[in-house]
């Protein structure tokens, strides 16, 4: 206005102009002391998740994927003026995305404190951590608005859906008789000799099991149903190299597979059955011996979660020099603190190390053992483990090291077994490569010791990343053609090791994201 008034000698325009610029300086100059107050009259910013209580008011289930979870805010104003604010904006780890935002101003009276919710989801099950929350202080006039970051880190662990029942399992079998408690023999459903009942036959029964008299005599095809009194041992050799992770938006395998794993925990105590994991990337990762019981199952559970967390130095695809970068990015970010500022590279790491130990030290995060050549490297994958900064894993294109991984997972389910083992292996079968001997000579084990083994295949479009929204027109038609591809090639792939697993005497089961525990078993049995 200004500027047009005085090319144009139009007084009252350039008057109007400057009027306007007089009011954004003094508007300016007024919101100055903002910084020199927040630094001398810290507000105060506290968070925490909002515990669900039942009717009674005890406490509730374990959060899940997908539940809405209710997080507390509040705003202490020590100050002697009304301050405003902007809605915060949370900075959140991998798989976890607003459900219910605030409004869009929040105010606080002078010497006053004001609460307010807001809601988040966790698209699957794992640690997710909320760092902190972004802010923006309003100044006079609303003519400056100074930016601010407050760093509180906020845990989250979510269950598995297929968990329900694990938690009170103990209290429920505590005053059972040992033999049910700790899985003996027990009387049910099975393969042994003794007829339970006759009953009609339904699609994915045994072919073996059809009672051939009496379906001739009745008109009608009839199945046995026997009973068993052994205890049966199921082992799940689970896959979690890069192949089976994706998006973090519940989609990938890794989730399915986990999901899996708590709905055989929750069988196996309703079972009374044996029940192991081995999990598998170049090495066996994780091991959880084949057992019974609440805890045991309990312990299952969760080393399949922690899946999610892969940090060792031989399975992640960064080094010490990235490593470090990562660490100090985080807490640049996140505190505003550069490790690197007038400091050699000893002393960078001496003081990750402090600030290390000051944010997370009593975390029980930091306390499980990491693979690592150097204490440093330890301590720093430790903290990217407990704040759910997801480290890239290695990919051998070759597919000889989940090869060699999911062999060795394969011996391990075997190793020591006294009993007939049920081994369902859930993998991708990605990349692992066209030489199978070593397999071979792993299943001919296998069967000589007369375990069943199993592959289990998620794939399908439940699995696949979607097409983003915002892609339209050609862009859009063109990711659908590489999604549509890529399904083919995958179809593709899973035929041809069927008819090599089938040489082998090994049964594929393909599923999708909607196939449990107990359609696998079904269908298994069925093709055995």
């Amino acid at each position: 206005m200004t500027t047009a008034g005085l090319v144009a000698g139009f007084a009252p325009v350039v008057v109007a102009g400057a009027a306007v610029l007089s009011g954004l300086a003094v508007g300016y100059v007024a919101s100055l002391p903002l910084s020199r107050v927040m630094r001398r009259k810290r507000l105060e910013f506290s968070w925490w998740i909002k515990p669900r209580v039942d009717a009674s008011g005890s406490a509730q289930a374990p959060r899940r994927p997908d539940e809405p979870v209710a997080l507390r805010v509040t705003l202490r104003n020590p100050t002697d003026e009304t301050l405003r604010f902007s809605t915060p904006r949370l900075a959140l780890s991998p798989g976890l995305r607003y459900t219910r935002e605030g409004g869009a101003r929040v105010e606080v009276p002078p010497r006053s404190l004001v609460a307010f919710d807001l809601e988040v989801s966790a698209a699957y099950a794992g640690r997710h951590v909320l760092h902190g929350a972004w802010m923006s202080l309003s100044g006079p006039l609303g003519v400056v608005w100074v930016p601010l970051y407050f760093p509180s880190p906020l845990v989250l662990e979510v269950q598995p859906r297929g968990a329900g029942g694990l938690a009170g399992a103990q209290a429920r079998t505590r005053n059972l008789p040992s033999a049910v408690r700790t899985g003996k023999a027990t009387r049910r459903a099975g393969e042994g000799p003794e007829l339970r009942e006759l009953r009609d036959h339904q699609p994915g029964d045994p072919y073996r099991r059809i009672a051939w008299g009496p379906s001739a005599r009745r008109g009608k095809l009839l199945v046995r149903e026997t009973e068993d009194e052994s205890q049966t041992t199921r082992c799940l050799v689970v896959d979690a190299s890069a192949t089976m992770r994706g998006d973090d938006s519940g989609r990938a395998r890794l989730d399915y597979v986990i999901e899996v794993a708590a709905q055989a925990a929750r069988a196996a105590q309703s079972a009374g059955d044996r029940l192991g994991l081995w999990a598998f990337d170049r090495r066996v990762v994780s091991a959880v011996a084949a057992g019974d019981g609440s805890q045991h199952l309990r312990a299952l559970v969760q080393s399949a979660i922690e899946l999610r967390g892969l940090v060792d130095e031989d399975l992640t695809d960064l080094d010490d020099e990235g490593l470090i970068e990562t660490v100090a990015r985080y807490f640049r970010e996140q505190e505003g603190v550069d490790v690197f500022r007038g400091a050699r590279a000893y002393e960078a790491r001496e003081r990750i190390l402090r600030l290390i130990e000051r944010s997370a030290g009593a975390d029980p995060a930091m306390r499980v053992a990491v693979r690592a050549t150097e204490h440093t490297a330890r301590v720093m994958r430790a903290f990217c483990r407990a704040r759910a900064i997801t480290l890239p894993l290695k990919v051998d294109p070759s597919g000889e090291a989940k090869m060699r991984g999911l062999v060795e997972a394969l011996g391990a389910a075997m190793e020591g077994a006294r009993e007939p083992r049920t081994l369902l292996v859930l993998s991708d079968l990605d990349q692992v490569g066209s030489e199978y001997a070593s397999l071979r000579k792993a299943l001919g084990v296998a069967k000589m010791k007369r375990h069943r083994v199993s592959m289990v295949v998620p794939v399908g479009d439940d699995f696949m990343p979607r097409v983003k929204r915002s892609l339209a027109g050609e862009a859009r038609e063109a990711a659908e053609a590489v999604r549509s591809l890529l399904l083919a090639e995958e179809q593709s792939r899973v035929e041809g090791l069927r008819g090599v697993l089938g040489k082998l005497g090994v049964p594929l089961l393909t599923v999708r994201a909607g196939d449990g525990f107990a359609r696998i078993l079904r269908v298994t049995a069925a093709r055995r």
